[in-house]
């Protein structure tokens, strides 16, 4: 019998596969608590996965502020790398830390894919 963990773990390898320069990808709650990571050595999993849903938080919170909409997406940016942060449920939040060469308009698509996949499990 397969787990749900599994399960989330096969769409996060399936997403980092589809679209390079991808260097974690994760499945966290609201609240920032890992449901299935593919966390790179560069970067530690509990502060990828607490920080992405705290600033994604934050985000809702001022989109709701000024908009009394809820937040479906987050980008940042740096110099080299960017977050995006997408709500698949209401209990579950899909992130992907990338390097500054991903293409992004595959990786949205892919990440809307993916967010779908999740709905379903």
């Amino acid at each position: 019998m397969v787990t749900k963990a599994e399960l989330y773990l096969k769409v996060l390898q399936e997403l980092e596969k589809s679209t390079t320069d991808v260097l974690s990808t994760a499945i966290v709650t609201p609240d920032g608590l890992i449901m299935s990571c593919t966390s790179s050595n560069c970067v530690d999993r509990e502060t990828f996965a607490a920080y992405s849903a705290a600033t994604f938080k934050h985000a809702g919170g001022a989109m709701g502020e000024i908009s009394n909409e809820i937040a479906d997406m987050l980008l940042s940016e740096s110099k080299n790398h960017r977050l995006i942060i997408m709500r698949a449920t209401d209990y579950a939040l899909l992130i992907a830390l990338t390097g500054k060469n991903a293409q992004i308009g595959v990786l949205l698509f892919e990440m809307q894919k993916t967010v779908r996949k999740i709905k379903e499990l």
